[in-house]
C-alpha cells in the first residue's frame, strides 16, 4: 500500500508543473538523522541514523528578492532511540517512508539563497527491531504510521542545498498508548539534478 501511494505521488508531483505553469527541480538528498524519543515527557538517548531520498522544489512564481515554494520529499528515514537497562544498551530501530511537504520562503541573492521551512509530514512504518547486546529481533510495538511537523532552514547553493529542521512528532506512535513521540534533528545535503527554468 506504501509503494502504490509513493508511486501516486511521485506521479502526481511530475504532473504538477504542467498545470500549475511552474518552475519545478527535482533532486536527490541525504543526510544524518540525530533521533529520539520522548515517553512521558523525557527524552531517550539519541540514535544517530541517516535519511535519503527524493527532493522537489515548486516554486511558485518567478521572484527577484524573495517568494514562496512547495518542497515536497519523499524519504527513507531511520528513527528511534536508545535507554539503557540492566542488560546493557536498548536500542529501538524504526524506518520509515517519510513525505513531508514544506512551504517554504526563500530569499534571491543570485549564487546563494537562505530560506526557511514548516513542513508537515506523514511516514509509513516499514520495519521496526530492537537491539540488545549485539543481537537483533523484530518487535510489534509502534503503530503503522506516524504524523507531525518540520521546521527548519538551509542555503540552496546553485544545484546544491543544505538544510537542517527540528522533527516534531505528534503522533502517540506506540501501540500501548504509553505516550511514545518521535523527536530529532536532521542535517542534509541535496543536489538538484533536473529543472525546468
Amino acid at each position: 500500500m506504501s509503494r502504490l501511494l509513493c508511486k501516486l505521488l511521485l506521479a502526481a508531483l511530475c504532473c504538477l508543473p504542467l498545470a500549475l505553469n511552474a518552475q519545478l527541480a527535482v533532486g536527490a538528498k541525504g543526510g544524518v538523522n540525530f533521533a529520539q524519543q520522548e515517553v512521558n515527557s523525557a527524552l531517550l538517548d539519541q540514535r544517530i541514523t541517516y535519511n535519503a531520498g527524493l527532493a522537489f522544489n515548486l516554486y511558485l512564481a518567478e521572484f527577484s528578492f524573495g517568494g514562496f515554494a512547495l518542497q515536497p520529499e519523499v524519504l527513507y528515514s531511520n528513527k528511534g532511540s536508545m535507554q539503557q537497562v540492566s542488560d546493557g544498551v536498548w536500542t529501538d530501530k524504526l524506518s520509515y517512508v517519510e513525505v513531508p511537504v514544506g512551504l517554504t520562503y526563500l530569499l534571491n541573492f543570485g549564487s546563494v539563497v537562505p530560506y526557511i521551512s514548516v513542513a508537515p509530514y506523514y511516514a509509513f512504518l516499514v520495519s521496526q527491531k530492537s537491539e540488545i547486546r549485539g543481537l537483533e529481533e523484530a518487535i510489534n510495538l509502534y503503530k503503522n504510521a506516524d504524523y507531525g511537523i518540520k521546521i527548519g532552514g538551509g542555503l540552496e547553493l546553485q544545484k546544491f542545498q543544505i538544510s537542517a529542521a527540528y522533527s516534531l512528532g505528534l503522533c502517540d506512535i506506540s501501540k500501548s498508548g504509553a505516550g511514545v513521540y518521535s523527536r530529532g534533528v536532521e542535517i542534509s545535503l541535496g543536489y538538484f539534478f533536473l529543472n525546468t527554468y
